[in-house]
């Protein structure tokens, strides 16, 4: 009877040291095998880490618009029209000019005429009016002649593309408007070439 306790007894313990036995075996190789798939991953983890770290992609560069040019301003062009009139138009238009002003028209005469050519030559060779500076010469010379009448006074007109706008011109300065104005002057001559007109008047 006793021996039969024994007996079973010892089954007892050599079945527990077995599922212990068991248990621990099973334990130590979970571990290790928890433990190499630790060290595994961590070899990995090493081996990503020395790697050299992937660039990121550089930005694409933003094109910056760019600036619309302003329009230029339009360039104004002076358009110059041609300059054709003689002095018989010049002529004509001072006569017009004064008749439209309530005074007498001009009478030609010829020794006006003879210093309104000399001094139309002076200015076309100077290039530009002179001031009436070559006038006091000219009349000088021609003074004593007995057809000059005793007051005579110069005009000069350059650069307008028509004679009506060289009356207008005259008309627009204080000291020539008289020339379309000035009821006192009987007598005149005109000559013009190039733009250049010059006026002779006389009483």
């Amino acid at each position: 009877m006793v021996f039969s306790y024994i007996k079973k007894f010892l089954l007892v313990i050599a079945f527990l040291s077995w599922s212990v036995a068991f248990f621990i075996g099973g334990y130590l190789t979970g571990a290790t095998d928890a433990f190499k798939i630790s060290d595994e991953n961590q070899q990995k983890l090493l081996s990503l880490l020395s790697q050299k770290p992937l660039q990121s992609p550089s930005p694409l560069p933003i094109k910056q618009p760019s600036p619309s040019p302003e329009p230029e301003a339009p360039v104004k062009q002076k358009i110059q029209l041609p300059i054709s009139y003689s002095g018989p138009d010049l002529w004509d238009a001072v006569n017009e000019a004064r008749l439209a002003n309530g005074v007498n028209s001009l009478n030609q005469k010829d020794i006006l005429c003879t210093i309104s050519a000399i001094r139309l030559s002076q200015v076309r060779e100077l290039g530009k009016l002179d001031g009436h500076d070559g006038f006091q010469g000219v009349y000088d010379k021609y003074k004593d002649n007995t057809d000059m009448p005793g007051n005579v006074s110069e005009f000069l007109i350059s650069g307008y593309p028509t004679p009506e706008q060289a009356v207008e011109g005259w008309i627009d300065t204080l000291g020539h408007k008289k020339l379309i104005t000035g009821g006192e002057y009987k007598w005149g001559c005109i000559y013009a070439a190039d733009g250049f007109g010059v006026a002779i008047t006389g009483f």
